[in-house]
């Protein structure tokens, strides 16, 4: 039987854990940001992203084709797939961590915003 097993440890905001060549790779995300005030980018990827919420509390911040922001608290036990400008917070600072699934040659565009409110 050949089966890895791979503990889910926060590493810094962005740890790759495995890698299919380079078909697919996934990762742990631990959003740096601690309010949706601390946003200054939003990202996009020329391929979708699964995000799926291991343990806490994270918002996905997506914007809209219309320029329109909307926080999406995760959920555990949801997938959320973002093909759209993206970026994200763990409330007031608390513990949150992701899985993403990607593909490893994924390109990303950086857009500057200002969210405060």
């Amino acid at each position: 039987m050949n089966v890895e097993i791979i503990p889910i440890k926060a590493k810094g905001r962005w740890h790759v854990v495995f890698r299919e060549d380079e078909k697919w790779q996934c990762g742990i995300y631990v959003p740096e940001n601690e309010s949706l005030e601390d946003i200054k980018f939003l990202e996009l990827h020329n391929a979708p992203e699964l995000f799926i919420l291991i343990k806490g509390k994270i918002n996905l911040v997506l914007m809209d084709e219309g320029g329109k922001v909307h926080e999406i608290p995760m959920e555990e036990g949801k997938l959320y797939i973002v093909q759209t400008w993206h970026n994200a917070y763990r409330p007031n600072g608390k513990e949150g961590i992701a899985l993403v699934i990607e593909r490893p040659d994924i390109s990303t565009e950086y857009r500057n915003v200002n969210l405060s409110r």
